[in-house]
């Protein structure tokens, strides 16, 4: 038995909890197609994409990739600009932030992404909105009678 053990022939076998998000979301080949096509269908979008005029798309999908890559445990590190330095000046309204996370949701469930590992992601990704948003959306008008 210790000789089965040590060549891990008993060794019990790996809890998908237990692997990295990056590894659960579907590592590299699915997020590649992830990113891509939210952004593609980010560009495509006239009420979405005017921070997207002039950009270097294919790095702007690699860059992505690789920061999803290094906060999902996924042995990448991230070697672009801080999210502030990067949306600075674009003007981004909260409305647009939310549209981009709309599409990246619809994208990773056509790629069969689980919901627990979508909203693990989504909950890594959250935190960014405060150095993206520069515009943020109008109050609420009050209802009458408030």
């Amino acid at each position: 038995m210790v000789l089965l053990s040590a060549l891990g022939v008993c060794s019990a076998p790996t809890s998908a909890a237990t692997l990295p998000l990056y590894t659960r979301l579907g590592g590299e080949p699915v997020m590649t197609a992830v990113v891509s096509e939210t952004i593609d269908q980010v560009v495509a979008d006239p009420r979405l994409n005017q921070s997207f005029s002039g950009s270097n798309l294919r790095r702007i999908k690699q860059l992505i990739v690789e920061q999803i890559c290094d906060i999902a445990g996924g042995g990448c590190h991230y070697s672009g600009d801080t999210m502030r330095e990067v949306h600075e000046g674009h003007n981004i309204t909260q409305s647009q932030f939310f549209g981009l996370v709309e599409i990246l949701r619809k994208s990773m469930r056509r790629h069969h992404v689980p919901l627990r590992e979508r909203n693990e992601l989504l909950a890594l990704l959250a935190p960014m909105a405060p150095d993206i948003i520069e515009v943020p959306s109008p109050p609420m008008p009050k209802r009458p009678g408030s």
